[in-house]
């Protein structure tokens, strides 16, 4: 009988008569495995089993991994698979019929101001304010709409300079603008705390928000979400002179020093859990978006581009950013050219009378990150998540990475599974001092300068099935100095436990 080399390295490295059993994968008898008559399938294979034997993972966890060759979608299919998915979360999120009964306040018809308006209205009622510039800096309160008016062809989607998706254009004519506003801790827009979701604004372009201190505790932001939980839909938010959009709960204790304050969960008096959808947020002074001290904000199909605080003379914050115990979910955003990176979540320095930081874990899922710089990965775990409580990183797109595409290091904790990544500089997925509790049916291709897979230092990988790796510089799985053991221990992971008892 007559045996191909190709064959049998395989089946040598392998450690089986299959080279994948997992998910989606394939054997040698499915084409570009089997050697089938190709010289160039041949030669794959080959080179294949030449960096695996290098690689050092383990025979039967190479064997459970897919050796497919992969196809990289179209930086625009990716896009609308993003926002599908964003769309999708959220619909059942926003009330559309809460305001159909209440008054409709005009501005200026009835009041010369927008805070004139927003004071006269009540719970139910909407403020409709038609297209200028208005040098405000708002107060919403709890149930009213802010919304522009779409006389003359307002709600035709228009593009906007440098962004892929499309706005209302109602929202490219009615401007709230702080240009001519003192720095103080207001933003452009505040909301009453205990704000929930039938507070909207819809269809602004809020801008200009005057510089603040990064280092003075509760500087403002672009839209200051502290202690409330609106909707903010259609607007673009440009140029500010802080963070774009931020987002708290409020403690009791608010008004006390930082290093008096109890920042237990017992001590929250109101949540912060935003709906953040279909706006593009560009050219802050700061992140795009944060999420701090154990707020909860759905953050959804938002292009977030080009912000970045770098000349205050630090590196510069990511697009989206994420510490002191927040659980964003964070679906179907477009995260590109931020050059302080992409995605951030990291544990925060212990604060307040008792010394405490809680976990962070956002779940970050169905994004598409791109060029984001060569400071941090596209998204980054620093110390993040809790076995109990992961970081969710799964089915996000990541294209040209200038450092890693997927990084977790010092400590963190997360799960890691359907993310396609191309063209890193590094890695594509690299767990560093870490553990990844699940790391499933992953595609890196492409990385420039690495391995596609890097598990170092001292990481733990607890499942690790169907990964595909190819066209990387080297192996295409790295086991160096880490641990992926052969029997798996199931935890218990919760569900948002964020507001349990103290």
């Amino acid at each position: 009988m007559k045996i191909r080399i190709s064959t049998v390295i395989i089946y040598l490295v392998a450690g089986t008569m299959l080279m994948c059993t997992g998910v989606a994968c394939r054997g040698p008898q499915d084409g570009i495995m089997s050697g089938g008559g190709k010289g160039e399938n041949r030669r794959e294979v080959m080179k294949r089993a030449r960096q695996d034997l290098i690689g050092g993972l383990p025979p039967t966890i190479l064997a459970q991994q897919c050796p497919e060759k992969i196809e990289v979608p179209a930086l625009d299919e990716a896009v609308r698979t993003a926002l599908k998915a964003a769309q999708e979360t959220a619909i059942p999120l926003i009330d559309p019929n809460f305001h159909n009964k209440g008054k409709v306040i005009r501005v200026p018809d009835n009041h010369k101001t927008i805070n004139q308006a927003i004071k006269a209205a009540k719970s139910g009622d909407v403020v409709l304010v038609e297209p200028g510039i208005y040098y405000e800096q708002l107060v919403m309160k709890d149930g009213v709409k802010l919304v522009s008016a779409s006389n003359n062809d307002g709600d035709i989607l228009i593009a906007v300079e440098g962004a892929g998706i499309k706005l209302p254009r109602r929202a490219m004519r009615t401007i709230i603008d702080g240009s001519k506003a003192q720095t103080s801790k207001h933003g452009m827009i505040d909301f009453d705390p205990g704000v929930d979701r039938n507070s909207i604004v819809d269809g602004f372009t809020i801008q200009n928000l005057p510089r603040q201190d990064h280092h003075i505790p509760g500087h403002a932001h672009g839209l200051n979400i502290r202690g409330a939980s609106p909707v903010i839909i259609n607007c673009l938010i440009r140029n500010n002179g802080s963070t774009g959009i931020g987002n708290h709960v409020v403690y009791k204790d608010q008004e006390k020093a930082i290093e008096k304050r109890d920042f237990r969960t017992v001590n929250v008096m109101n949540q912060a859990s935003a709906v953040i959808y279909n706006n593009i947020i560009y050219g802050n002074l700061g992140l795009g978006i944060g999420c701090n001290h154990l707020s909860t904000p759905f953050i959804l199909g938002n292009e977030v581009f080009n912000n970045s605080d770098a000349e205050l003379g630090e590196d510069p914050s990511p697009g989206l950013g994420n510490k002191h115990g927040s659980a964003a979910t964070i679906i179907g955003n477009i995260v590109h050219n931020n050059p302080g990176g992409g995605i951030l979540c990291k544990v925060g320095a212990p604060q307040g009378i008792h010394s405490i930081d809680r976990p962070t874990f956002p779940t970050i899922k169905m994004n598409v990150v791109y060029n984001n710089g060569q400071l941090r990965p596209a998204i980054s775990c620093n110390g993040a998540g809790s076995e109990q409580m992961p970081v969710r990183i799964i089915g996000n797109y990541v294209f040209h990475s200038g450092l890693v595409g997927i990084a977790l290091r010092d400590g963190a904790r997360a799960i890691i599974e359907e993310n396609m990544v191309s063209d890193s500089k590094l890695p594509g997925i690299a767990i560093r001092a870490s553990k990844a509790l699940k790391l499933n049916r992953n595609k890196v291709t492409r990385s420039r300068e690495a391995p596609g897979f890097a598990i170092v230092k001292g990481a733990v990988v607890l499942e690790m099935v169907g990964n595909a790796s190819d066209s990387n510089k080297g192996p295409r799985f790295m086991l160096k100095n880490g641990t992926i053991p052969e029997k798996v221990t199931y935890l218990k992971i919760r569900a948002n436990p964020i507001f349990r008892s103290s």
